[in-house]
């Protein structure tokens, strides 16, 4: 067992109104402390003796002081991977290669794409984000950069896991990762949910991608596992992150979406601890979620969600929302206030919801939400 990466959540800003998100846009977007970051990779460095950094978001690049983090990286020896959805991917291009050492360290580009067509994609996420992808890759593909395509799975566009894996052959990806959507705990679920036999047939369909094309296929942890007892990278404690206040938790599916149990996923804020007594908290989290997995395992009669889907029932477990056969249960992420790109209305996707009804925005009423 080693530790083979840190993700630090660096942002939760961005310029897109995906469904699935999971941030809140009632609240203030938080841009993860350079100085932190600094400290976190060199106390890595010596702990662990770590050799790679993911960098998510949000949209990373939007992180005011994105490129110093990715020279803090690169600086101490790590690689590095970026998740972005592509927009101004010209831009972020350019900065990084004012710099030869930001771009020989980058391992991966994790480009977003949730349809195989701009119609499923763009409903999904913003209008003309299919174009961006569709042009950041051919920036890649240009310089011989190594990209990543990744779907999140929902039932919007669980009829194209084959499409998309074309288009990614087509395109030349280095691989292709099929995520599954997790509740976001709004109205928007409704028109999200699949059955747990729909994520198993779709399991099916994406083991046999694998067997049938040369790009390389993965799949996130979220989705179904034939084994009751899933040991996930986290649990294995192959991957730690640290969400946008500092905070080491249990795992990016965790970071920021309502809590409504008495378990904290949360370790320690690393503003306040040291990354190894934050680690130490950390490893007690586990060991209790082990223990309490084990547990339910030994129970008669377990419905499908709880026996083969892990990552959701440890979601259930720290009174998050989570997916049942039913729709969504936990807590009820719905906003208070909702406003500009983030207002129920504002993309018709939120109309077709059926959860609501919700009024049409004129274009007077509708501003970007840029913060």
């Amino acid at each position: 067992m080693a530790l083979q990466r840190l993700t630090f959540h660096v942002t939760d800003r961005c310029q897109l109104n995906c469904d699935h998100c999971l941030r809140d846009p009632e609240t203030k977007a938080k841009d993860l402390d350079l100085s932190l970051i600094e400290s976190v990779l060199d106390q890595a460095k010596a702990l662990f003796e770590s050799t790679h950094v993911g960098l998510t978001g949000g949209e990373p690049a939007l992180h005011p002081r994105f490129y110093e983090i990715v020279d803090a990286i690169v600086d101490r020896g790590y690689t590095w991977h970026v998740v972005s959805n592509g927009e101004r991917f010209d831009r972020m291009l350019q900065r990084l290669e004012e710099r030869p050492a930001r771009l020989q360290g980058l391992k991966m580009l994790n480009f977003s794409l949730d349809g195989a067509t701009p119609e499923t994609h763009d409903a999904i996420r913003e209008q003309g984000s299919f174009r961006s992808v569709m042009q950041a890759v051919s920036l890649c593909r240009a310089r011989s950069i190594p990209f990543l395509l990744q779907i999140t799975l929902n039932a919007r566009n669980v009829d194209e896991i084959e499409e998309i894996a074309l288009l990614a052959g087509q395109l030349g990806a280095d691989k292709l990762a099929y995520n599954f959507t997790q509740p976001t705990g709004t109205f928007l679920d409704a028109a999200l949910h699949l059955p747990a036999s729909e994520w198993k047939r779709a399991m099916d369909r994406i083991n046999r991608v694998r067997d049938v094309f040369k790009v390389s296929v993965i799949h996130s942890e979220v989705g179904p596992h034939e084994e009751p007892f899933h040991m996930c990278e986290m649990w294995r404690q192959e991957h730690l992150h640290v969400d946008p206040s500092g905070n080491l938790n249990l795992c990016c599916q965790h970071a920021g979406i309502p809590n409504a149990g008495p378990l904290s996923d949360i370790a320690g804020n690393l503003h306040e601890m040291s990354l190894g007594q934050a680690h130490r908290e950390f490893t007690k989290i586990v060991h209790h979620t082990i223990e309490a997995r084990l547990e339910l395992l030994a129970e008669p009669g377990l419905n499908e969600w709880d026996k083969h889907f892990s990552c959701n029932w440890c979601l259930k477990r720290f009174g998050k929302p989570h997916w049942t056969e039913e729709g969504v249960a936990g807590p009820n992420a719905m906003r208070a206030r909702w406003r500009g790109r983030w207002t129920p209305g504002y993309k018709e996707s939120h109309l077709r919801s059926g959860a609501l009804h919700l009024p049409v925005l004129s274009s007077d009423d509708r501003s970007d939400g840029a913060e």
